[in-house]
């Protein structure tokens, strides 16, 4: 082969190689061109606020709509269009199955939608991309905020997200906004009444003691953020909270009891996470519960104080998990079961036994509660008879006088002093606690309702670490008052510390007023992050009306300020 003829295929081959990449480029341009048209339809967030919140809905709204539409393969449905489906199933709880419904009238491929729930300055999100054909998995997102400006970013993030994983798109704002974006300051915040974070309500502070999170408490002088975490709703009405590493694995579970079951969450990535629900009994009303080992075999025992369905009966329950399951130990036993740390002692149960004529247990002894032949039995009276109901009461050196001093409500919610044979040496003027829970005793009259109400729970710790021993508990805001004693409702409430001075438990501090009533409170490590926090249930709506759901949630305070650390980290050396 001469040289020419070498030129020659040097050339050909030169020019079938060109070939075959313009035909690889027009191949990758041509399924570019006719790629998969994504349809996505946002439906506008549902904002839980106590404040007109429009502007924020149709903030959030054109922010992923503008981050997830694209020329390329991304068309966002038009409002317009969205809504008009949406309100063919108004007034109905939007789930999945529902979104999926409301996609297939739309023909698109995904639905987005989800909540903002405002707390102060907190905002919490909750969202979901769902895929209407159910071939990909869902999406959820969730995250808490400290304001607008962190809202921003959070939403970024969660676009990027869908981005990424369902449309193989990159956003760049996602990574620069990881480098570079600081939270937006928002300049006098309060000066309108739509924005966002405006005051739930002022504390009160009434002492010179060692101030908790300045977070959620605060200074005449000094106004704090009110940070603080809160969960999703539940659509359940909570009817009790405890702490306990229930399964010994180390970390603190939370015990939530409903009506009729309990379920055991442990806190992780921000969200409380359901990791067992052990039982349910439509044939008992569970209205208390407590976690201590007091067995002593390494598990801790959820104590479960419940009612028969009548109201009249008590009937309570104790579970015990063996490494497998959680197994009743105790069932249908006719004890109001409390559970109390004592300095020195640690976790403590008490008892009171139903008397003949219902579950007034004012008119019975408490006792000290010891396992014995596989049962709680008595070991010793600590309060006499017609004194006090178990639900209420807490024992303790409330007085720091280095004693056990008893403190209990009396049925009208006033917090009593009470030696051991019940004599009432100190009585409160004011109303605290406030519940929800009843029973019932017999009436007199036919068709008449007797219902009496229990007390809440107290606490008596040292919770800033600072030697002293305060009195916590809650103080729920009657909105029919002391007159109806039949009929409770609840506008709004706060969780209290008292200490007291000599002549009487004075107010050390409040947190701010919240909607709704406080069913219940636990003090302990909710997040495992070894500082204690305290945790309250929020019933925001009850559902005792017809054709209405209840709304239930549980909200975290962090007890110690940063300022602090070194005096607990002192008093653990």
């Amino acid at each position: 082969m001469n040289i020419f003829e070498n030129k020659y295929l040097r050339k050909i081959s030169i020019v079938i190689v060109l070939s075959t990449l313009f035909l690889l480029i027009m191949s990758f341009n041509s399924n570019s061109a006719f790629a998969k048209q994504y349809r996505v339809a946002i439906i506008p967030f549902k904002i839980n606020a106590e404040k007109d919140m429009t502007f924020l809905k149709d903030g959030v709204f054109d922010m992923l709509s503008s981050r997830l539409s694209s020329g390329e393969n991304v068309e966002v449905i038009g409002r317009e269009e969205t809504e008009k489906v949406v309100k063919t199933v108004e007034g109905m709880l939007i789930n999945e199955g529902k979104a999926r419904e409301i996609g297939t009238g739309l023909e698109a491929d995904f639905i987005l939608f989800g909540s903002l729930t405002i707390f102060g300055e907190s905002i919490s999100i909750d969202s979901k991309m769902v895929d209407v054909a159910g071939n990909r998995e869902t999406i959820a997102f969730f995250n808490q905020t400290d304001g607008i400006g962190e809202l921003i970013s959070k939403i970024n993030n969660f676009a990027g997200e869908i981005n990424e994983k369902v449309f193989s798109r990159v956003m760049v704002s996602k990574e620069a906004s990881a480098k570079q974006t600081q939270p937006v300051q928002i300049e006098n915040i309060y000066a309108h009444p739509e924005k966002l974070a405006e005051e739930f309500g002022e504390f009160e502070h009434a002492d010179k003691k060692s101030d908790p999170n300045p977070s959620f408490i605060v200074t005449p002088h000094k106004k704090s953020s009110r940070e603080f975490w809160k969960s999703r709703n539940f659509r359940e009405l909570i009817n009790g909270i405890a702490l306990g590493d229930v399964d010994c694995d180390g970390k603190i579970e939370t015990v939530i009891i409903t009506p009729d079951s309990v379920h055991i969450y442990r806190f992780e990535n921000n969200r409380l996470l359901e990791i067992m629900k052990i039982d349910e009994n439509k044939y008992k009303i569970f209205i208390g519960v407590d976690v201590a080992d007091i067995n002593n075999n390494g598990y801790p025992e959820i104590f479960v104080t419940s009612l028969n369905p009548q109201r009249n009966v008590i009937n309570s329950i104790v579970f015990e998990y063996d490494g497998k399951n959680y197994n009743r130990i105790v069932d249908s036993c006719a004890w109001y079961y409390r559970v109390l740390e004592l300095p020195g002692r640690g976790s403590t149960l008490f008892g009171q036994k139903q008397k003949t004529g219902g579950p007034d247990t004012f008119s019975s002894e408490i006792f000290e509660m010891v396992w014995s032949n596989n049962e709680y039995v008595s070991k010793r009276k600590v309060l006499s008879a017609n004194c006090a109901n178990l639900m209420g009461f807490a024992l303790g050196d409330a007085m720091n006088t280095g004693g056990e001093t008893v403190i209990a409500y009396d049925k009208s919610d006033h917090i009593r002093i009470v030696n051991h044979s019940g004599r009432v040496l100190w009585k409160g003027n004011d109303h605290h606690g406030g519940s929800t829970h009843y029973f019932k005793m017999p009436s007199f009259e036919p068709g008449s309702d007797n219902r009496q109400y229990y007390p809440m729970r107290l606490s008596i710790t040292d919770i800033d670490l600072d030697g002293k021993y305060e009195v916590i508990g809650v103080k729920n805001h009657e909105l029919t008052g002391r007159l109806l004693k039949r009929l409770r409702k609840f506008k709004e409430a706060q969780i209290e510390s008292l200490s007291w001075n000599g002549l009487g438990f004075a107010v050390n501090w409040k947190t701010a007023k919240i909607s709704g009533y406080i069913r219940d409170f636990a003090i302990g490590d909710f997040d495992n992050d070894g500082k204690n926090e305290i945790i309250a249930a929020v019933i925001s709506k009850s559902g005792s009306i017809i054709g209405t759901r209840p709304k239930s949630s549980i909200i975290s305070y962090d007890l110690m300020s940063r300022n602090m650390d070194n005096k607990t980290d002192l008093k653990k050396k």
